[in-house]
């Protein structure tokens, strides 16, 4: 086990480093220039613009720039931010526990409410706790995030007038102001991982109580939910965990999107707003900051298989 998760954690190296380069130059694709976007409609000659280029560092070959780019961005300095004027890590610092409360909030409600439906589906297998499971599995699969959205603003807080169409509070203003902030994000952008939460596990379990040791469990005459629990969702775990840590970072690209319907400061809108400045330094530290979550989580998911299924030797 100690054996794989240091080959696991070495595999980080050449990964961060395909994932920097991948940000860099897709980066310096992006149409469009700093330049333009910081001068916006001014009227501005072409040396004050060749000024604006050599002090961003944009005059020079971009094989150069990149040379000089990353010893720097492997120690977490993305440098400043164009448009901001303060240093890149400390702004997505302050957005980033926004995007982490959303996501982890999101993943929670996956999780409690998908899971136990797609046992119930698995368990009422062809009855109407399956006809139902499988409706709304596949009706949070196929709305999108940003439609639904729209709709729930629409519905719980212009008609209904329960909760903030938008806006956040921090948690120093309070529990619940921050908390009825969070709801509709929360619901928008959990209910397709909900659905996709549901179909796996209920696929799983019908396969694992179709086992051989399900049916010896049964006839030893332990009771239904010890063997659905404790036999059948353990053992089924193995590969619901999985879809978890891929529905985990599938939430946090959502998060771009919810961010920006919900008017929330986290990091997707920093995303957002910096590719639409060409803020190079703060798209590029947004992107990486989220790519390195999604790396981290995959590696926690390899190693949570250990305790779901102790078959597996990774030390081998």
């Amino acid at each position: 086990m100690l054996t794989y998760a240091i080959r696991r954690v070495l595999a980080f190296v050449p990964t961060i480093f395909i994932t920097l380069t991948l940000i860099f130059v897709v980066t310096r694709l992006v149409p469009g220039s700093p330049v333009w976007a910081l001068i916006g409609n001014q009227s501005v000659d072409a040396a004050r613009m060749e000024e604006i280029t050599r002090q961003l560092g944009l005059d020079r070959p971009i094989l150069e720039q990149y040379l000089e780019w990353l010893p720097r961005v492997v120690t977490g300095d993305f440098g400043q931010s164009i448009f901001f004027g303060r240093p890149v890590a400390e702004i997505i610092l302050e957005r980033m526990p926004i995007t982490f409360a959303l996501t982890l909030l999101a993943m929670i409600v996956t999780i409690a409410v998908g899971i136990p439906l797609g046992i119930l589906a698995a368990i009422r297998r062809g009855g109407f706790l399956d006809y139902i499971g499988n409706i709304f599995s596949s009706l949070g699969m196929a709305l999108p995030s940003f439609w639904l959205g729209f709709m729930l603003i629409l519905i719980f807080a212009v008609e209904l007038q329960w909760l903030p169409a938008s806006g956040y509070r921090p948690l120093e203003f309070g529990f619940w102001p921050w908390l009825s902030r969070m709801i509709l994000p929360v619901i928008a952008l959990s209910l397709a991982q909900i659905g996709l939460i549901a179909r796996m596990t209920r696929s799983t379990m019908i396969e694992v109580l179709g086992m051989d040791y399900v049916t010896m469990a049964r006839a030893k005459g332990l009771r239904e939910h010890v063997v659905i629990l404790k036999h059948a969702l353990k053992n089924a775990m193995i590969q619901i965990i999985t879809v978890i840590g891929l529905t985990f970072a599938l939430g946090l690209g959502g998060s771009v999107i919810i961010e920006n319907v919900f008017a929330l400061p986290g990091l997707g809108q920093l995303i957002t707003t910096a590719a639409i400045r060409r803020d190079y330094p703060t798209l590029e530290g947004g992107i990486f900051y989220l790519t390195l979550v999604a790396l981290v989580t995959n590696l926690i998911v390899d190693l949570a298989y250990a305790y779901f299924n102790p078959r597996v030797r990774y030390g081998k």
